[in-house]
């Protein structure tokens, strides 16, 4: 989760929420568009050790599901961390530039890591196309905090770098199997905490955390605020004990995220989660499921969804 912390206060059950079947079960595939694909695939495997596991162009049926016929025909290139744990990142060349901030936009915003060591990580970034913005620090004054730094990518994609600690995660996380693994925590930015809850909790059926007011200066350096600005955050709990969705709340002057029509979204465009049935889904897709081939398809059905703050869901059916 973000560092620069003031006043945390102890998360505790938000209990405003129906409770219901939890609809999203693991975090399969986060997307990122950058303006140029060679040069991010080159620094995640060079520096974070991730693997290369399926490059290629977008195809018709995957775009179609999506509702972005505009992006078939794109490169992409979909990595893996050291670990093999299957939870990919997927970067997609565009034209488009934009979709990082500042100015921060309406919908994902940041992929949370877990690693080993942060403050080695820390060291290798020198002279590297990664930008450290933030940390290493400890997010709480408590024995065995999660240790974390901010960083941007090569194409200015707001990475955050956790160490987790065995018995060291208030939501019973795990800690990394590789110097740098998985993604754990997929971040989404929107303009009312009460909206992006009622999705992911009233809707969605998820396990709501209570808000605890964070100040992050990275955050407010985007969204153009005073360093001092106090951020409203809360985490929806999937099902496992291994991802969070972490739900800020931005200030007011924070704007939609533009999209071409026919595009996937800038920047951060969307997260992939497993779920057991589409059929299950209460929220309409953007187009009718489609049967996809690849990873990390492998033939399932796949459809999106679109949640409060803009953000996109790509949910593939199957444990």
């Amino acid at each position: 989760m973000n560092a620069s912390i003031g006043g945390l206060e102890t998360p505790t059950e938000y209990s405003g929420l129906a409770e219901r079947p939890k609809l999203l079960r693991h975090v399969a595939v986060v997307t990122h568009c950058v303006p140029e694909l060679d040069p991010v695939v080159a620094a995640w495997t060079q520096y974070l050790g991730y693997r290369i596991a399926d490059r290629g162009e977008l195809g018709a049926e995957l775009c179609a599901a999506w509702h972005a016929p505009a992006a078939a025909g794109q490169r992409y290139c979909t990595l893996v961390p050291a670990s093999g744990q299957d939870s990919f990142i997927r970067f997609v060349e565009t034209a488009d530039p934009g979709g990082y901030g500042p100015p921060m936009t309406f919908g994902w915003n940041a992929t949370e890591l877990l690693v080993l060591d942060v403050d080695a990580l820390a060291r290798t970034f020198r002279g590297s196309p990664f930008t450290v913005l933030g940390g290493p620090g400890d997010l709480y004054p408590r024995p065995r905090a999660p240790r974390a730094m901010q960083v941007t990518g090569p194409s200015g994609e707001l990475i955050y770098f956790t160490r987790i600690l065995p018995g060291g995660s208030r939501y019973g996380l795990h800690g990394a199997r590789s110097p740098v693994d998985r993604v754990f925590i997929v971040t989404v930015g929107g303009p009312s905490s009460e909206r992006m809850h009622d999705f992911y909790g009233g809707t969605l059926g998820h396990r709501i955390m209570d808000r605890m007011p964070f100040i992050n200066t990275i955050l407010a350096h985007g969204c153009g605020v005073p360093p001092s600005t106090v951020f409203p955050t809360s985490v929806a709990r999937i099902p496992g004990r291994s991802f969070l969705v972490e739900m800020d709340q931005y200030p007011p002057g924070v704007q939609p995220r533009r999209r071409r029509d026919g595009h996937l979204p800038p920047g951060m465009s969307m997260v992939g989660f497993r779920v057991r049935r589409l059929d299950d889904v209460a929220v309409p897709l953007r187009a009718p499921p489609r049967r996809v081939e690849g990873l990390p398809y492998g033939g399932r059905r796949v459809g999106v969804i679109e949640g409060n703050a803009g953000e996109w869901l790509e949910l593939i059916e199957g444990e």
